[in-house]
């Protein structure tokens, strides 16, 4: 494994610098923030939306879903954690790779040109993305699934779930009338909804796969997902780092820069030294992955590594910036925020180390 970047990374965060840098920053930070109770059934007003259209769609043309390496992906992920980006990015990557999979290049090529996809698959709002919920195909397809990213505007759910027959992997457009959704409230002021799909005939969906086949689909699509998503809260947690030194050298207490404390010092030093420990093994996840070798127990540690990390950068944001931190103003609360849910979205921590504990197990007895 090579610790330098590839010239395909470099190319990939080139192109992504503009769209996540400093100017666009503050905007895309905030994007798609509503209040609590804001109407959970009102969709975002008319220039919102078409801002984070416009967004979403120079993300495609870039090519954020075109061709990219997991390494590759990895660089832009963090871009997008660091910039805070709500988006279909992560769950249209997921269909795509199932869709090639599948054979329905078509498909996956509308979705690379920007008709994005939601993944549905937690029938409860603690289930893990591991073992997707309920699936009811008589008479047409029924099922309710809970926190689906950005609902409302998506061209396509992917429907994972276990029917009578077994695990079944399905696309079902989503302007259906059969489909409708609720606006979950969350502390990250997220994009997230309640979805349920209610008799929508089985000859208006796009069945990708069926039984074992579907099983092993999802697991691997899975891995790659949890690298993306691993590198994406490594991003966050260096700008929640950034933000918080920027300001301890700037904040002055007793004629001195607060971060020239030793408390503070310390607290940024372990919390930089736990960002490039995530960052290594969020790319030697990656890099199994492109070698074809088995990435699993990688992608576990990874994510479980990150999610925790960025929990940590947000909670010190919030303290090393004192009252400020807390104001809606700063940014210093939304990395808090989001962490809180955005750590979650891909397995908890806890059981994340439970499978990989598993996978550890299992090595041993063969040996």
């Amino acid at each position: 494994m090579n610790l330098t970047l590839s010239a395909g990374q470099r190319a990939a965060a080139a192109r992504f610098d503009e769209l996540f840098g400093e100017d666009m920053r503050d905007d895309l930070r905030r994007m798609g923030n509503r209040e609590l109770g804001a109407g959970a059934i009102a969709p975002l007003d008319e220039d919102e939306t078409d801002v984070r259209q416009a967004v979403w769609q120079t993300f495609c043309e870039l090519g954020g879903l075109r061709g990219l390496t997991v390494a590759e992906q990895v660089v832009v992920a963090e871009k997008v954690g660091a910039a805070l980006y709500q988006s279909p990015w992560a769950d249209t990557a997921v269909a795509i790779e199932l869709a090639a999979a599948a054979g329905h290049d078509d498909l996956g090529a509308r979705m690379t040109d920007g008709e994005a996809v939601a993944v549905a698959v937690r029938e409860r709002t603690g289930d893990e993305p591991d073992r997707p919920g309920r699936l009811d195909l008589d008479g047409g397809v029924h099922a309710v699934r809970q926190f689906v990213a950005f609902a409302a505007d998506v061209s396509w759910f992917l429907l994972a779930g276990v029917a009578a027959a077994g695990p079944r992997l399905l696309l079902v457009p989503g302007d259906h009338p059969g489909v409708t959704w609720r606006r979950h409230d969350d502390i990250g002021r997220g994009d997230f909804y309640e979805v349920t799909f209610r008799g929508v005939p089985v000859a208006d969906v796009v069945e990708l796969a069926a039984g074992a086949p579907a099983a092993d689909a999802w697991a691997a699509a899975l891995v790659t997902a949890r690298i993306r998503h691993a590198a994406q809260l490594v991003g966050a947690a260096q700008a929640a780092l950034d933000e918080t030194v920027a300001y301890t050298r700037e904040r002055r207490q007793f004629g001195q820069p607060v971060g020239s404390f030793q408390g503070p010092a310390f607290r940024m030093a372990d919390l930089s030294t736990r960002v490039h420990a995530a960052r290594l093994l969020t790319c030697y996840a990656a890099w199994l992955a492109d070698e074809g070798d088995d990435a699993r127990l990688a992608a576990y540690e990874a994510l479980a590594t990150a999610a925790d990390l960025v929990r940590s950068a947000g909670t010190e944001a919030v303290q090393l910036h004192g009252a400020v931190g807390m104001t809606e103003e700063h940014d210093a609360q939304l990395f808090y925020r989001r962490a809180a849910v955005d750590a979650l979205l891909w397995g908890r921590p806890t059981e994340l180390r439970r499978a990989a504990a598993a996978l550890l197990t299992e090595a041993v007895r063969r040996r």
